[in-house]
């Protein structure tokens, strides 16, 4: 019997033991991580929180900011964006959001990178997240909302009916009018698939640093050293992405280039 007794406490400590070794790897590794743990993204929350009634809503990026290990997102969320009377905008107080969602979202300063509204076909509520200007993804290009006009010179661009002039100043169209062309390009290419961010080249027409981004920019963002900051970090982090990249793959970037073959 004082075998098995003893068996059984040598057990107990082993079990105990476990535990402690499995919390131990644990901590190490949200440690190596840089302390982070796990960050729920903000832009979900807010999603699932609004209600039908407050629907089609928009979600657009309004500033960022990095403060030590903390990344920082405010968001500009519009309800009921389509009537003038109900519509609401409201500016989110300063939420945190991890390092990966930080640099998804980079980029993305001023545009819309979440929206939700009611499926005509369903009835029920649809989200998407794939960043677009402002606009783009539910009112541009909608026949409900707007008609395309045929200038002089050949070029069409999109025009709001009366009652939807509002969204002309709200989208920044008087400045920035949409093409069909390049709108053409954007549900061919773009729409629900990848961020679109116009332009030629390097030149985006949308997005962090471009000239709209800029120009309607009222978050004193491009400024103040949060500009810096999270330029900084977002650089760091892609860095530090490259070299993990390229220690894997097992050769480096100069073997990569120097075979262009031409």
């Amino acid at each position: 019997m004082k075998t098995n007794s003893l068996t059984l406490f040598y057990l107990k400590i082993m079990k105990n033991y476990s535990v402690y070794l499995f919390a131990l790897v644990i901590a190490f590794a949200l440690t190596s991580c840089g302390g982070e743990g796990f960050i729920k993204y903000p832009v979900d929350e807010i999603l699932s929180k609004t209600s039908n009634d407050k629907l089609p809503m928009s979600i657009v990026l309004y500033d960022m900011d990095v403060k030590g290990s903390r990344r920082l997102n405010k968001f500009k969320i519009t309800t009921n964006q389509d009537d003038p009377s109900k519509k609401k905008e409201t500016i989110t107080q300063w939420l945190r959001v991890s390092k990966a969602d930080f640099g998804r979202n980079y980029e993305n300063m001023g545009m819309e990178i979440a929206s939700k509204t009611m499926d005509s076909v369903t009835g029920k509520p649809k989200i998407s997240k794939t960043p677009a200007p402002p606009g783009y993804s539910n009112y541009v290009g909608n026949q409900k909302y707007g008609s395309w006009q045929r200038r002089s010179d050949g070029t069409s661009f999109w025009a709001f009916y009366g009652q939807y002039m509002f969204m002309r100043s709200m989208f920044n169209l008087a400045t920035y009018p949409v093409y069909r062309s390049s709108y053409s390009n954007y549900r061919r290419n773009y729409y629900g698939r990848r961020a679109y961010y116009g332009g030629t080249g390097t030149r985006r027409r949308y997005g962090t640093g471009s000239r709209y981004s800029r120009s309607t920019s009222r978050s004193g963002y491009y400024s103040s050293r949060r500009s810096s900051r999270s330029s900084s970090s977002y650089r760091s982090s892609r860095s530090s992405r490259s070299s993990r990249s390229g220690s894997r793959s097992g050769y480096s970037s100069r073997s990569r280039s120097g075979s262009s073959g031409k």
